[in-house]
Formats: C-alpha cells, structure tokens, sequence
C-alpha cells in the first residue's frame, strides 16, 4: 500500500482508513422556520498508519506536514483519488533502535480533505 503526499511517495503504509464526512457547509431559514439553502458536502477524512521509518523519511514527513494544505493521492473504493489535505497534527514517533539503527514506529497522520 502507498500513498503520495505533494509528490513525495510513501509505500510503508501499514493501515490506511478512509472515511467519507458529510459537511454542512451552509443553512439558512425563513421566518417561518422553512429550510431554503442546505448545502452538503461529502469529503475523505483519512488517518494513514506508517510502518517502521527512517529518520529521513520522518523529518520528510514532518516538513509536509508544516504546509497548511498539501496533495495527496490515494486508492480508495472509486478508484485512485487526488486531492488537497490539511494535515491537522504533526506526526509524532516512538523511537526504536533495531540492529544498532534508530527507527520510528507508531507513526500516524491524520488529514481532512480541503
């Protein structure tokens, strides 16, 4: 499994959820209380689980997630899906040394589609 964000291709995918959101985007009512305008949005939230990183693959990780929206591309039930996220939180890791080199693991990047 893989995922591409801005360009950068990650393929350590451990477990990727995607969900589809209904977003109220706007609703107006008339003085009697009838419904006029109910525009609604259906968008991906996805949580992406990384397998064992790299430092470098981390710090690439980290930078993206320093950009307010970034592209990402994705498979998803309909097909392959590209889109803008916001990465809502900067990935954090616990630090693991396998074989004397340093590995992060229990990384997760929770992002909401523009």
């Amino acid at each position: 499994m893989k995922i591409t964000i801005n360009g950068e291709v990650f393929t350590n995918i451990t477990e990727l959820e995607i969900n589809r959101e209904l977003r109220r985007t706007e609703i107006r009512y008339n003085t009697r209380g009838d419904m006029l305008i109910d525009l609604v949005a259906r968008k991906y939230a996805l949580v992406v689980s990384f397998g064992l990183m790299s430092e470098n693959e981390l710090k690439t990780l980290r930078e993206l997630s320093q950009n307010i929206f970034v592209t990402v591309t994705f498979n998803a039930p309909e097909g392959e899906v590209t889109a803008d996220f916001h990465i809502s939180d900067e990935p954090a890791a616990a630090v693991k040394t396998i074989n004397g080199v340093l590995m992060y693991g229990g990384v997760k990047l929770k992002m909401k589609q523009r």
